[in-house]
């Protein structure tokens, strides 16, 4: 509030200069977070996707060396020779034959071992229960828990010879220990399908490693290598981390997370080959880093502008400002009651206009001035002359007053009762007819003006009025309707001799959710009736409100139910020449 108010007190040109350097701040701003926000958008988009490219590239190189190592223990499972030789020892044989042929098999393997560099050792299980070890690192198993080698062999029982991969952990060892290495297993079995031992082999991690590490973008990344099972296998640059839970990620796709305040794209992809499922993760984080300078240089513009901005504005509001303080200046003339003040018109712009407008509107002041004065006494004129014309309508109810109390002492009861009917009539005319009154006092009004009708008519007349006591306390407008009963018989009834029928009927019309209930007033008659193109006259909208006046007619009717409750109240008329018409009220059902 106190800025507010400071705000009142600077000038106009100060003010221009904040509110445009405000703008210009805020619109800059904005554009730049928009700007922003489109560019991490399309970033992280080409970013997800040349990544998912690059873990497929690579996958499917690490597939293909994993199935090289397929070729290479191939080649020593179907040797006729390696089989002929382990199938060849006794049960139990000595530690000397046990190295003897081991020395056999290396030097048969040579080449194998030249061609797969990450092999690091590899035990042979025979049927008889031999173990043989091969390789320079085979003595690494001396290092491995028996127990968890004889898992290993078990877990290999009933396969078809492909390869089943252990992740070494901690309790694989009999000591505690890291090592770089991954366990695998598969049964040897040769070209007849003769399963004749089980073989376990040892592989360097290089043989996922030297793959995995091309997905590194920075520093924060991590890749982790399952198995057709789901079980890790290996993960790249923490041994120890467990894979996310990604079941909501299908193969081939990619996400962005937000983990403790920094994006992450994970990518899985999954091997043809060997099965191996690749999920991969990589902090966004020091890439969109650097597109936070869109920022810092829409921020830095925005502050350029603001500057230039007040510059151009100091320079030229003089100018552009001086015919709005002339024309301030003349305000507050023609405020003081000089009237025939005028401005200089200098320009043919905006202000220009405004200036000659001001001329225009200074010099009609004067004739506005003496218009107004001269209509609100014709106003007071009107209004007095409307009160002198109330003064002929009292003046005649009581003239009927003493027509009644004459009828009464000269003993005419039924001319004074028709005398009270009308001097009723004429005192409940006399009140607005905006004013809102009850069904009861509405009926009793109708039924002062039928006696009048039935003393005219006599016994040509037939009067049915239909009314639930419980209706009569409804709010309707006043004289709603005498018009539409007057009708009857000014119009309906105008060449009818006898059997002249009226019928009032009211009811209440249940709505449903949808609306409201409606208060229902039928007025039938059984006289000449009307054409269509008569009923469509008389239902047609005024073409001015003020044709209504107070007069009290079937227009006025219409007009006022229009005016005072709107839709879907009305008036509906049925009518056949000849037989009768039927004027339906529709209003609202409202209880005082």
């Amino acid at each position: 509030m106190r800025w507010i108010q400071l705000c009142k007190r600077f000038k106009f040109r100060t003010k221009l200069i904040l509110f445009l350097s405000a703008a210009t701040v805020l619109i800059s701003g904005i554009t730049g977070l928009i700007t922003y926000r489109i560019h991490i958008s399309l970033f992280n988009e080409e970013v997800s996707r040349q990544y998912s490219l690059t873990a497929e590239q690579v996958l499917a190189r690490l597939d293909s060396r994993v199935h090289d190592m397929y070729k290479v223990t191939d080649y020593i499972t179907l040797n006729p020779s390696v089989k002929n030789a382990i199938k060849a020892q006794a049960t139990g044989i000595s530690s000397y034959d046990q190295m003897k042929l081991e020395d056999e098999l290396d030097d048969q393997l040579y080449q194998v071992r030249l061609d797969a560099p990450e092999i690091m050792g590899i035990r042979i299980y025979d049927l008889k229960g031999n173990i043989f070890n091969l390789g320079t690192f085979a003595g690494s198993f001396q290092q491995m828990d028996p127990s968890y080698l004889a898992k290993m062999v078990h877990k290999l029982e009933g396969t078809g010879g492909e390869y089943i991969w252990n992740r070494l952990d901690a309790d694989a060892f009999l000591q505690e220990e890291k090592s770089n290495w991954i366990l695998a297993g598969r049964l040897m079995r040769s070209v007849d399908l003769e399963t004749y031992g089980v073989m376990l082999i040892l592989f360097n991690t290089s043989l996922f490693e030297s793959y995995l590490k091309d997905l590194r973008l920075n520093e924060d990344i991590a890749a982790y290598l399952l198995d057709a099972d789901g079980k890790l296998v290996y993960a790249f640059h923490n041994q120890d981390a467990d894979p996310p839970p990604l079941t909501q990620l299908s193969m081939g796709a990619t996400e962005i997370r937000d983990e403790q305040g920094a994006a992450h794209l994970y990518t899985k992809q999954t091997s043809d080959k060997a099965k191996f499922t690749l999920i991969s993760k990589v902090s966004l984080a020091q890439i969109q880093h650097k597109g936070k300078i869109i920022v810092k240089v829409a921020v830095f513009s925005a502050a350029a502008t603001v500057l230039c901005s007040w510059i151009i504005i100091t320079i030229i509001s003089r100018r552009l400002l001086r015919p709005l303080a002339s024309l301030v200046n003349a305000m507050k003339r023609v405020r003081d009651g000089q009237f025939d003040t005028r401005v200089q018109i200098q320009t043919q712009d905006e202000l220009g206009f405004i200036g000659e407008r001001f001329n225009a509107m200074a010099s009609r002041i004067d004739t506005l001035i003496h218009e107004v004065y001269e209509r609100e006494l014709s106003e007071k004129q009107a209004e007095l002359k409307a009160i002198q014309a109330q003064l002929n309508p009292h003046f005649l109810y009581n003239t009927l007053s003493m027509f009644f109390w004459k009828f009464y002492m000269l003993g005419d009861e039924k001319s004074a009762r028709l005398v009270t009917a009308l001097s009723e009539m004429l005192q409940y005319t006399l009140e607005p007819v905006q004013r809102l009154t009850t069904l009861q006092d509405e009926m009793t009004q109708i039924d002062h003006y039928l006696q009048i009708q039935q003393a005219r008519y006599q016994e040509a007349l037939s009067i049915e009025i239909s009314v639930p006591p419980e209706l009569l306390r409804c709010q309707v407008i006043r004289l709603l309707l005498q018009p539409i009963v007057e009708n009857v018989f000014v119009h309906a009834f105008a060449d009818k001799r006898d059997n002249r029928r009226l019928e009032i009927r009211g009811f209440r019309y249940a709505g449903n959710d949808a609306e409201s209930d409606m208060l229902i007033l039928e007025i039938a008659d059984n006289g000449c009736g009307m054409d269509p193109s008569k009923m469509d006259r008389i239902l047609a909208p005024l073409v001015h409100a003020d044709e209504e006046r107070q007069h009290i007619g079937m227009r006025s009717v219409l007009r006022r139910i229009e005016l005072i409750h709107g839709e879907p109240y009305g008036v509906q008329i049925e009518s056949t020449v000849e037989v009768g018409t039927l004027v339906r009220l529709c209003l609202p059902y409202q209880v005082e």
